[in-house]
């Protein structure tokens, strides 16, 4: 079998400008992954075991080969000191390449390093943005005062340069279409979260003559992670300019991979963060978005940790600046975090006073930390080989309802994301109070969208529906008739994959009605 090599994506500068270059993963299958640690010593042995991205890359490529017409791509190569310079052996025999129907293949596709200088003062500002549009002259151009991570980017001839971790459906009668399907992720996720929904998705696209995408966002997943500091206001910063400061790296480089790939419009589909990212991609960039499908989206209604009850919308911008106290806060975060399979523990909590205020401390804490911009995968690095039992219990508790197969490698997928280097996942606390309440919510923000806008919530979800129900008031009130909200069975925040089937219906028909650039 051949050696699996997965390095980081290298541009060299003897080599003619390129946005698209592959990831390098093998073409022969990965090993299985590990099972989940259920004490210290097996976390140890999976702690000093890991490595980041490799296995990272490695628990991606297991979740693709689910696909019968995925192509792994050949290696390129190894960039390890022992290896520099020379391919990684390839003996297994290529694979075919279908003629006709979907084919799934995964790229790296640069972009320019987001300039925080072109951030507007607000998010509700428009500014002029031809320079973003048009990639890498803009940027280029701009000295960046930041230091970068140098092993987490690729020196581009025209200058430093990132890349977004991108997985394309496409068949010969799409394969160069300008319309496309997008889907992004949320917060502490990546493209390979979606692996029941990669299918439905990409046929419901294809039939409707688009390409499909699924991305890692600019910092987080696989994608590239250059420093936070791009995304953080200066101390001191109105609270509109830390919130529009963190959209636009977001925002800047989803808009530059779409300029990239030559797509002129896009039906947009966002998940938690992703979805109110998608939202306020689609109030800056209106051109570009023919439909919003938003799946159990964050930041849409008022809010707070303190105040349970969901204000009605407003139809000027009313940004949350008071915090309730941390006692409010913490009861709050206790009933907003609910897990319905947790009651029987939590009873037992109840019997012991004692466990019940060493939580009830924890989560004050938690809130603290979120106030002062802290990552919980900075606590996660932190906690050295105690990490992988951790992550273990989180992935086994949450996707109890996925196979042991989907689980190890979830498990294993989750923590080689989450352990990489910290960028994206720093914004958390410039867009969201804690709750996942927007600072600016988009509720008050969403009067202008003129497309159709679909809304999702699992019923034992933990994001409040109240929102959409607001959002789709609004969006009537502004003219905006074709607004649906949807409420998935049996299922909870990650209700793409609790209920993947009932998921998938009422995305693939809000794919089929979303309009075409010819209608």
């Amino acid at each position: 079998m051949a050696t699996m090599t997965y390095a980081e994506p290298v541009q060299t500068h003897s080599a003619p400008v390129s946005t698209k270059v592959s990831p390098t993963p093998s073409i022969s299958e990965p090993p299985a992954s590990r099972a989940i640690p259920a004490d210290f010593r097996s976390s140890l042995a999976a702690w000093w075991a890991s490595s980041g991205y490799r296995d990272a890359r490695v628990a991606e490529d297991r979740l693709l080969r689910r696909l019968a017409y995925y192509q792994p791509t050949p290696p390129e190569p190894s960039r390890s000191w022992f290896s520099w310079g020379h391919a990684a052996p390839a003996t297994s025999a290529p694979q075919h390449i279908p003629t006709d129907g979907l084919l799934a293949t995964l790229r790296t596709v640069f972009i320019p390093t987001p300039d925080p200088a072109l951030a507007p003062p607000r998010p509700d500002m428009l500014m002029d943005e031809n320079s973003s549009i048009s990639t890498s002259s803009s940027s280029s151009k701009t000295k960046h005062k930041h230091k970068h991570a140098r092993a987490l980017h690729c020196n581009h001839a025209e200058g430093l340069t990132d890349y977004i971790n991108t997985l394309e459906f496409s068949s010969p009668a799409t394969k160069d279409s300008k319309e496309a399907v997008v889907v992004v992720h949320g917060y502490a996720a990546a493209l390979g979260f979606f692996f029941r929904n990669w299918d439905a998705v990409a046929r419901a696209a294809d039939s409707t003559g688009r390409r499909t995408f699924f991305l890692d966002w600019l910092g987080m997943g696989l994608s590239s992670r250059p420093n936070p500091s791009l995304l953080t206001a200066p101390t001191g910063s109105p609270l509109e300019a830390r919130v529009a400061r963190a959209e636009h790296f977001f925002l800047s480089s989803l808009e530059a991979w779409r300029a990239a790939e030559g797509i002129e419009r896009m039906v947009l589909i966002g998940h938690s963060l992703g979805g109110y990212l998608s939202s306020a991609y689609a109030l800056k960039y209106p051109e570009r978005v023919s439909s919003l499908i938003l799946v159990s989206p964050a930041g849409i209604p008022h809010g707070s940790l303190g105040d349970k009850a969901v204000p009605p919308p407003t139809t000027q911008p009313k940004p949350v600046t008071e915090r309730a106290s941390l006692d409010a806060a913490a009861d709050a975060a206790e009933s907003e975090m609910h897990d319905p399979a947790a009651s029987e523990a939590e009873a037992k909590a109840a019997a012991h006073p004692q466990q019940s205020a060493t939580r009830r401390g924890m989560t004050k804490l938690f809130l603290w930390g979120w106030e002062k911009g802290l990552s919980p995968f900075s606590i996660l690095r932190g906690m050295g080989p105690w990490g992988p039992l951790m992550v273990g219990k989180y992935s086994s508790r949450r996707f109890a309802s996925q196979s042991p197969d989907d689980v190890r490698d979830l498990h294993s997928y989750i923590y080689g994301t989450s352990v990489m280097r910290g960028s994206g996942e720093f914004c958390i606390s410039h867009l969201l109070a804690p709750g996942a309440y927007a600072r600016m919510p988009i509720v008050d923000r969403i009067a202008p969208l003129k497309v159709p806008v679909t809304f999702m919530y699992g019923d034992s979800d933990w994001m409040d529906v109240e929102g959409g129900w607001a959002a789709k008031q609004v969006l009537a009130k502004a003219g905006n008739k074709n607004v649906d909200v949807h409420v998935v069975k049996n299922a909870g925040h990650h209700l793409y994959l609790d209920n993947a089937d009932d998921s998938n219906a009422i995305i693939e028909a809000a794919i089929r009605a979303a309009p075409k650039m010819d209608s």
